[in-house]
């Protein structure tokens, strides 16, 4: 039985304001998927998932839309190559230890802090333009050694990046299942991977996490999962993991219509099957690839040309 509503009568007409645009969103190309992210890119090794993730990174700090990356892996060393892609510094590599991701909070917060301090400096420099119009003798001694001490008589102050803009700060976690930093949950990462927008008081941090298995024993934890706003999936060879992809995912196909279509990306060496859960238009929330879009309508209607609708922009 289904039941219907009745409006009587309009109280009036409630206002709702909506928020100003925050602080530190990243304004991304058009066809760029939203930053910050919480990432997760499945596949069996060997299948391309760091390759795929370093040229992201690549591509993202070409744009500027990241300037430090932190990578968390036991295996940096064998890998060092692929990871030289995205321009990762050795003292940004980390073990997975019960405690890395306080340490990387830490330098987070001191990211914020730093640009906290540019922007107080910034405001102190035109403090000062205006003070050394006047007479010398009329500036208090104390204020000028200040000036002094920040460098202001050889030039405005710089920030430390390319572009002025509050640190664009990325996390890659690779290869950890089986670590203290996926086994112990004193490690804080499901925490880390709710919050990451709004860790350094607002500043945020994108994740990335590389696994074999995308609900492994040990492995993702659910709460991960269910806030994951992007997922590359790569060929498995394990029909149990798709379908049980398939089933936490909520996607409006199915079951049958979501296996050809990992088919049909798969078919490709190395590729993988791109959803994003917070897409930019409800056209962008599949790619085969970084810049294919597709749709699983396009699948059985064009076999020849079945998943390229549209290239995305990404490098």
């Amino acid at each position: 039985m289904s039941m219907s509503i009745e409006v009587n009568k309009k109280l009036g007409k409630f206002n709702t304001k909506l928020p100003k645009k925050g602080a530190f969103t990243i304004e991304t190309e058009p066809e760029f998927p939203k930053l910050h992210t919480l990432c997760i890119a499945s596949g069996k090794r060997g299948g391309g998932k760091s390759i795929a993730i370093a040229n992201f990174i690549k591509s993202c700090k070409d744009k500027h839309y990241y300037d430090r990356v932190f990578l968390i892996t036991p295996t940096y060393y064998s890998n060092k190559q692929i990871w030289d892609i995205a321009d990762i510094q050795e003292e940004d590599i980390y073990e997975p230890t019960v405690t890395v991701l306080k340490e990387i909070t830490a330098l987070v917060e001191a990211e914020r802090a730093e640009w906290d301090h540019f922007l107080f400096t910034k405001e102190l420099y035109k403090k000062f333009q205006r003070d050394i119009r006047r007479p010398i003798n009329r500036l208090d001694p104390d204020t000028l050694l200040e000036y002094q001490d920040l460098d202001f008589f050889e030039g405005p102050p710089t920030w430390k990046y390319p572009v002025e803009q509050p640190p664009r700060l990325g996390v890659i976690i690779d290869d950890c299942l089986g670590t203290p930093l996926l086994s112990k949950p004193s490690a804080g990462l499901v925490n880390m991977c709710i919050k990451h927008r709004h860790v350094g008081r607002g500043l945020g941090i994108s994740i990335f996490m590389l696994v074999q298995s995308y609900c492994a024993q040990g492995g993702i934890n659910r709460a991960i999962r269910e806030n994951c706003t992007m997922l590359l999936l790569f060929k498995l060879n394990q029909d149990a993991q798709i379908k049980k992809l398939y089933s936490e995912t909520d996607l409006d196909m199915t079951e049958e219509e979501f296996i050809d279509m990992c088919k049909e990306v798969h078919s490709v060496d190395y590729n993988f099957l791109l959803m994003d859960f917070a897409p930019k238009d409800p056209s962008m929330k599949f790619r085969s690839g970084w810049d294919t879009l597709i749709t699983p309508r396009a699948l059985t209607q064009n076999s020849e040309n079945s998943i390229t609708l549209a290239a995305a922009a990404i490098h």
